[in-house]
This record gives C-alpha cells, structure tokens and sequence, in this order.
C-alpha cells in the first residue's frame, strides 16, 4: 500500500505523466561523400503538437491524426523557425517527413547537392513560444569534425566552421 501511494504521488508532483523538461535535439550533418546536409529533429511529441495548435489554431495528433494536415503544419512551422546558413549563404530545406519513435517524434529534412561545405550556421527558436525554458540542442557535424550547442531563449544561433 505503501508503495502505491508512494507512485500516486510521484506521478501527480511530476505534472500528471507530463515530462519535466521540455527540450528538442537536432542533428545537422553534412557528408562530402553524400554530398547532402540531413537534418533530424527529436521531439516529444506532444510539445510538438501544442506548438502546433498554437500557430495553426487546429488540434494535431502526430499519432494517429490527420498525415496531411500534420505534414504541411510541420514543414510550415520548420520553414518559419529553422534557418540554415551554409558557407555564410542561406538555404532553404526541403522536408522529408516525420516518424514516431516510443516516445519521442523524429522529423526529417535535407539540402541535397551540396559542395565544398565550410560552415554550417543554425538559426531556430523551435517552441520557444510554446515554453520559454524549452533548450534546444544542436549537433552539427561537418565530415566528422562535431560541436554541440546548448541553446535557451532568446539564444538562437548554432555555428560551425571546419
């Protein structure tokens, strides 16, 4: 009996199964081999949606909702709030899609046909309107040479040179 109330309180100080931190990963990486830029975003995907709901006005479900809407809404957000520099002049990224993954949502982009890469520079502010203490961290990885960047409001830039 212990031991439930124990869970029972722990589940309702954690905010009702809500996690306590609200936090994006993106990984940026460009392969002159490839030569193409892959972006992965990690999510929880309920930050997400709220972020969402908060620009567009309608409700998503990246679980089981409506794909179509959930993919404009996703590229659209993306293309308003995810800003890449390469070699100091920018580009645009196409999106890819997005996948569920357990717990968390992956969405992808790309910039295919892509050479001599020098510098990459990172411009997001990725729901910092939906919570001011959200952080995003960044991975740029230019043909292995690798930074990572812890960024909080109203920080938004992310650069590497190799």
């Amino acid at each position: 009996m212990k031991k439930y109330l124990l869970a029972l309180l722990m589940f309702t100080l954690t905010g009702a199964g809500r996690h306590p931190f609200y936090t994006a990963v993106m990984e940026v990486e460009y392969s002159s081999k490839t030569r193409e830029l892959g972006i992965a975003c990690k999510v929880f995907p309920d930050d997400m949606e709220e972020t969402l709901r908060g620009v567009t006005g309608k409700k998503h479900d990246l679980y089981q909702g409506n794909k179509e809407l959930t993919n404009k809404s996703l590229n659209d957000y993306f293309t308003n709030h995810l800003k890449l520099n390469i070699n100091g002049k920018p580009r645009a990224i196409q999106y890819l899609g997005y996948e569920i993954d357990k717990e968390v949502a992956w969405i992808y982009f790309n910039i295919p046909k892509l050479t001599g890469v020098k510098s990459i520079e990172v411009n997001t502010d990725l729901m910092y309107a939906y919570k001011s203490e959200h952080i995003n961290i960044i991975h740029i990885n230019i043909d292995r040479k690798r930074e990572s960047f812890r960024l909080t409001s109203p920080s938004r830039k992310a650069f590497l040179a190799r």
